[in-house]
Order: C-alpha cells, then structure tokens, then sequence
C-alpha cells in the first residue's frame, strides 16, 4: 500500500493507491481511494501573532510598491510568434540597457515563453511589469562566435520565431533561414558577436543549445524585470508613451 499526497489551493487529497506485486518486483494498481482534506483553522486555529504581523507589513509595503505608476502604454501590446509587439518590445528594452551597460551590443533575445502576460493600454504599473516578467532573469553578454550565431538563428527558423531585437533582419522559410542580416550586414563567421539575453537562455534552456557556446559570458547582476522598468521610465522622462510595431526583423515566407 502506497499513500500519496495531491495538494491544489486550500485542500490536501490523501490517496491510497493498493499495488500487488508481480514477477521480478513490477507493481501494477489494483485501487485507488482518495480522501479530501480541507486546509482550514482545524489545523491551525490561531495564526502567529509575530508571523502575522510580518506578513501585513510586507503586504502592504509591497502593495505600495507595485503600484506605481512608471510610464503609459500607447496600445495594448500581446505577444505571439513569430514576432508580436510586446515581445518585439522587450528584445528593444535588453538591447538599451545592455548598450547602456556594455557599449555597442549586436543583437539582444528573448524567449517569448518567459513573457507571462500583456501589458494593457493605459497606465503602466510596476506590478504590471511583475506580472509579464514574473521570472529572476539576470542580464547577461555573451561573446558568441559568429558560427554559433548562425546555428543559433537556425534554432530559432525551426522555433518558428523569438524575440529578437530591431537591428536584426531574418527571412524563413519552412523552418530554415533564407537571408539574415546583422546590423545591416550580412553574418561572419570568423567575427565573434556581443549578445544580450538572459541567464536563463545563455544555459542553453529553451531549445537555444548553440548561446552556450559563448567564449565568455558576463553576468550584469540584473535583473531583465528591473531592467524593462529602468527603460520605460526613461521614456516616461522624455515624454515617450510605450509603444512597439511590427518590422522585418522576422519574415516568415509561406
């Protein structure tokens, strides 16, 4: 016999799964029961004085914070493949700050599956920024041989798309690269390339095995959260409402 816990929000459900034995200790169910447990006073009645008091200070410490107001949003920007404006967005944010930080930068990346929400047309808040950057990405420069830039553009022709920052122009085709240009040139092999992104990616996660082969990587320390609130505040100061379009920077040819 074999319990096992299945936790959602607010209830625990204890099941008991009954397993028999077969040849050479392979084990196939026989029954399951499961038994519904609510997460109620029962079984703390009386919440910590101390703790209690922590919470409600944090709460509303934070609650101050979030809702700051930082910048305002022209439109509603939505994120999607192979481009969309929020995603398109958040590449041209990395690339600012990380031109800010380290000088000329190539070409910035995201993945836009670390996008986790929209940023509605209207007052921006720090929470907002919270809700469609919820992750602790670091920003991070890779110094990536121009090799590995071509195999990484190729991971993103079979991705169908990513986000890709504004100096970059690429036509696919059926999952494979037909054009790309750089900064408006076409790409190197033998130059070694400065890319931002994040931490995240430059593990190779998300399908991008070819960011890790970077000859040197230089964390910043920051986070790309911090980063996107830094760079529409500076907008807000020179009167800029946040906004982004729809480019060349991805091409997909049917």
């Amino acid at each position: 016999m074999k319990k096992v816990n299945l936790k959602t929000a607010g209830t625990l459900f204890i099941a008991v799964v009954l397993t028999t034995a077969c040849a050479k200790k392979q084990y196939t169910v026989k029954s399951i029961e499961v038994t519904r447990v609510e997460m109620n006073s029962t079984w703390e009645p009386v919440a910590g004085t101390k703790m209690q008091t922590l919470v409600n200070s944090l709460h509303a410490k934070m609650s101050k914070e979030t809702q700051t107001v930082i910048g305002t949003a022209g439109r509603t920007l939505t994120k999607g493949k192979p481009q969309s404006p929020l995603s398109n967005f958040a590449a041209d944010a990395l690339f600012d700050y990380a031109s800010g930080l380290w000088g000329t930068v190539d070409f910035a990346v995201i993945n836009i599956g670390g996008i986790r929400n929209i940023l509605n047309q209207g007052q921006i808040t720090i929470g907002n920024i919270y809700e469609i950057f919820p992750f602790d990405n670091r920003i991070v420069l890779l110094e990536l041989p121009g090799k590995a830039v071509k195999d990484f553009f190729n991971s993103v022709a079979k991705k169908e798309g990513e986000g890709l920052s504004k100096n970059i122009e690429t036509v696919m085709k059926n999952k494979t690269v037909q054009w790309l240009k750089i900064g408006g040139k076409t790409i190197d092999e033998h130059k070694t390339y400065l890319v931002a992104t994040i931490d995240y990616l430059a593990e190779g996660n998300d399908r991008m095995d070819a960011l890790t082969k970077a000859v040197k990587v230089t964390d910043s320390n920051i986070l790309l959260r911090d980063a996107v609130i830094e760079y529409i505040k500076k907008q807000t100061a020179e009167n800029k409402a946040i906004d982004s379009n729809m480019d060349n920077r991805i091409m997909i040819l049917q």
